[in-house]
Parts: structure tokens; sequence; C-alpha cells
């Protein structure tokens, strides 16, 4: 009876000699050439020689298992991504279809059932924001997406892949939405800094009066405020309460004061307040578009921007190096 022993935890092969006793396992250190008790030539009748494939040790399904069990778990494994690998390319073959169609509700939900069974596949990505801009009739939906991440965050969701094949097939319809944009920018743009400058005009007289008024207020409210500290602190240092009367009198007085300044402090406040949200351009609709526009535009920008592949970059590397050799 033959008796074979495998180390489970580094998989290893296990190297059997067979002799007149019986299969030996030779891997043992006893069993070593040149050491007391190894075999000798005449013992060692046969040798066989056992291959085991070898595990990848993060396959936690594999551990423990047998040989031909671990073979049979990576046969289903491997016909299970064939068949997902068949279905995707299904999903994606149907959606273009709908995309060829016009169909680009359908299209947006067969390329989502790709994304699905593969969420970095180029083609699905591709494929799914053509449905969702209508074959990029709308591009400004993507725009809406990644407004503030940027290229860098479309290329972490989308793939580096997908965002340069966008660029490219693309790029007319990029350059038409930036000159479409700008058309709209350069009128509105206009109508902001004019509307601008009148507010700022209004706004800028009214926040000089409130900074008048709150000035003749405060004086009068400082001084009978320093006036009843001085008089109450008189109180302290004579026997009789001979300035008791005036201290109450000039109390009331800088209380009421303090209530005129209280009301002239908050306008003031709100003068400022309105004058600095005026230079803001998101304090009005007119000028969140203005803003809106400008981002927009600068992120079409980057997608007109298409990186040379690695290769043409070499070359130009070395034509430059080998210009300044000959130099």
């Amino acid at each position: 009876m033959e008796e074979r022993i495998i180390d489970d935890e580094y998989g290893r092969g296990i190297r059997l000699k067979k002799t007149k006793d019986g299969y030996v396992d030779v891997t043992d250190e006893l069993a070593e050439e040149g050491v007391e008790g190894a075999l000798t030539d005449e013992e060692a009748v046969d040798e066989v020689e056992f291959e085991f494939p070898d595990f990848e040790e993060d396959d936690e399904d594999l551990v423990g298992l047998s040989p031909e069990e671990a073979e049979r778990v990576r046969k289903e494994k491997a016909e299970a991504a064939e068949r997902q690998r068949a279905e995707y390319e299904t999903a994606c073959e149907e959606g273009e279809a709908l995309l060829a169609s016009g169909d680009y509700a359908a299209a947006e939900q067969k390329y989502e059932q790709a994304l699905q069974l593969d969420g970095i596949a180029t083609a699905a990505s591709v494929g799914y924001w053509r449905a969702k801009t209508s074959d990029f009739s709308e591009p400004d939906v993507l725009i809406d997406e990644y407004i503030e991440s940027g290229v860098d965050g479309m290329e972490y969701d989308l793939g580096y892949e997908a965002v340069q094949i966008i660029k490219r097939e693309y790029h007319g319809r990029f350059e038409q939405r930036i000159e479409e944009l700008t058309a709209e920018e350069k009128p509105l743009a206009k109508e902001v800094r004019a509307t601008q400058a009148r507010r700022r005009e209004y706004l800028g007289k009214r926040r000089t009066n409130s900074i008048i008024a709150f000035l003749l207020t405060s004086l009068p409210f400082i001084a009978a405020l320093i006036a009843t500290l001085v008089i109450g602190l008189k109180n302290f240092s004579t026997p009789d309460n001979r300035y008791m009367l005036p201290t109450i009198i000039l109390g009331g007085v800088s209380a009421l004061l303090f209530a005129v300044f209280g009301v002239f402090i908050n306008r003031l406040i709100n003068a400022c307040r309105i004058y600095n949200a005026n230079e803001n351009l998101l304090s009005t609709d007119e000028g969140t578009r203005l803003v809106e526009i400008r981002a927009y535009k600068e992120l079409y920008a980057e997608l007109l921007i298409e990186e040379k592949p690695e290769e043409e970059g070499n070359e130009a590397s070395e034509e430059t190096e080998n210009e300044d050799e000959e130099e």
C-alpha cells in the first residue's frame, strides 16, 4: 500500500522512494544522503515523484483541500468566471445595439448589468456614459457628476483607459460644448458685472450711512457710560449719597443710548454683509450660473488634453537625448 505525506502548509510536492519495505519519504532529514539511517542504493528499488499544483496563498477556498478537490474547485471557479465573462459580453453587445437604435434608457440598464459583472471593465464604463449622456449629446450630465472631483475622480471611477477613449472619441463634442458655453458666458458675465456695479453703488452708500449713524450713536453712548462710571465711583469716597441720584440718571441715559447703539450697529453689520455678498457671484442666480459655466469649461478643457502613449513619450525623450549628445 502506498503512503503519501502532503505538507498542506506550503503545498509542496512530496518526493517518495519505493523500497522493499514500501514508499519512504526521502525529504525527511534522516533520509538525506550522508546522514546515519539514510537509504542505500540497494534499498532504493524505485523512485516515484509526486507533483502537486502550487496553491495561491491568498485563496482561502483551497486551504485544507486535497489536490483533487483543489483542482475541482479551481475548475468550477474558471467555469464560473467564463460564464460571467460571457454574460458581460452579451450585456455589452445588447447595450451597443440599444445605443444604435437610440433607446438610451434601456442601453443604460444593460450597461449597468455589465458593470455589476465587471465593475472596472472599459467597454461597460464607456457604454454606460454614452447611454447616460444620450451618446454625449448631453455631455453636461457627465460633467455634473465630476465637477468637484474632476478628471482624477473620473479616472478613479471609470478607469484610465475608459476616460482616454471618451477623450479621444468625443473630443469634437467637448470643443463644441466649450464654444456653446463661451457664447452663453459672455453676455451673462456682462449682465452680472452691470448688476453688481449698480448694486455696489447703492449698497456702498447704505454702508457709508450706516457707519456714520454708528459713530453718531456710539460716541454719546461711550461718553454717558464713562460719566456714569466716574460719578458712580465717587459714591465710595463720600460719606453721604449725594452722587447716587446723578449716577442713576446717567445709568438710565447710558442704557437708553446702548439700546439705540445696538440698533445702529446691527444695521451696520447687515449693510456690510449685503455689500460683501454682492461681490460674491454665488449670491444671485445669474452669478451662480456664471460660476457653473466657468467650472464646466475648465473641466471640458481638461478632457481635451490627451496624454501621449508611453512609447511615443519614450521616443521623444530618446530623440531629445540624441540631439543633446550630438551638440
